[in-house]
């Protein structure tokens, strides 16, 4: 039997290609690294650094990895040149998808657990469904109902164990989250045309350079230029971990995901998200597990799965 037998005999059994594996694979590890972010925020914030100076320092050891890539694909001969109103677009879509939504993210951990901050995060493709919905005048399916239905009661589900301990800091927190998600919902629908226009790896390059560009200008409006320099050495291992392993490596690897297996089967796998954090949050940080967590982690995952069936979503910020 030659090799081609053998990885026929693989697909036959699987039911999945060496690429589709690959896919598969390049997503989990994408969903994996995305999903660590809030537990290496809460390990920062224990050196009191506050959300808007840790996100600058993430930015700044981003930017250069993006920066080298917008630069080989500008070298590109087939690239064509960005139009103005597209440009303009995709400079909307940056304040909206990572400098907003990552602040108000960031912004939201200070109040709330890491696995919390993942799971309202999660609702991002049901708001994308309602607000395609209220705007677009796209129409809403039962099951799709349903799935809604789902998500935001899993939600509530999870709030109840922390919702007497923590009161008002757990409101605020997740309002500023379920903001979080919101925006980023915002920008997935006007992202659509854009990918195709200009190509996922210099759209996602321009993308993220000019969200560090609006991270830096709002430091710099906000705090004093040399708090950057004046960190304890652990803060900027973070930093660099939050840049790099957690924003950069992660939007290429799911972007290969994509590639091989499309955005659903991507969307499966990045499922496993808010499961990975609750159990990573508890061992780094000893965060508690629940039966109202992973009741209501099941809840929203069952609501997003099947929205996945009937249509397609993307990864967090």
């Amino acid at each position: 039997m030659g090799p081609g037998s053998s990885s026929k005999s693989i697909h036959g059994m699987t039911g999945l290609s060496k690429e589709e594996a690959r896919g598969f694979l390049f997503a989990l590890l994408g969903t994996i690294l995305f999903s660590s972010k809030g537990v290496m925020i809460k390990l920062v914030y224990q050196y009191n650094v506050d959300s808007i100076t840790v996100l600058a320092l993430r930015m700044i050891f981003a930017i250069p990895f993006f920066a080298i890539v917008l630069y080989q694909e500008s070298r590109n001969q087939s690239a064509k040149p960005i139009q103005k109103r597209h440009y303009g677009i995709v400079v909307l879509l940056s304040f909206l998808g990572y400098y907003l939504a990552s602040f108000l993210d960031f912004w939201g951990l200070e109040y709330i657990s890491a696995s919390m901050e993942r799971l309202v995060l999660f609702t991002f493709p049901a708001l994308v469904l309602i607000l395609s919905f209220v705007f677009l005048g796209k129409k809403i399916h039962s099951i799709e109902a349903y799935a809604v239905a789902l998500t935001y009661g899993g939600i509530l589900l999870a709030f109840l164990p922390d919702a007497t301990s923590k009161g008002g800091n757990l409101w605020i927190g997740g309002g500023l989250v379920f903001l979080s998600s919101l925006a980023y919902s915002i920008y997935l629908i006007g992202s659509g045309e854009m990918i195709p226009k200009l190509g996922s790896q210099r759209f996602t390059a321009l993308l993220m350079l000019w969200s560090g560009a609006f991270v830096l200008v709002h430091f710099f409006l906000m705090k004093e230029f040399r708090l950057l320099f004046q960190q304890p050495w652990p803060v900027y291992v973070y930093g660099f971990v939050l840049g790099f392993f957690t924003t950069v490596v992660p939007a290429f690897l799911t972007t290969a995901g994509i590639q091989r297996i499309g955005s659903k089967k991507a969307a499966i796998a990045g499922s496993a998200g808010p499961i990975f954090t609750l159990f990573l949050a508890s061992i780094v940080l000893g965060e508690e597990i629940t039966w109202e967590n992973l009741a209501g982690t099941a809840f929203v995952l069952s609501g997003v799965l099947l929205l996945g069936k009937k249509k397609s979503t993307a990864k967090l910020p």
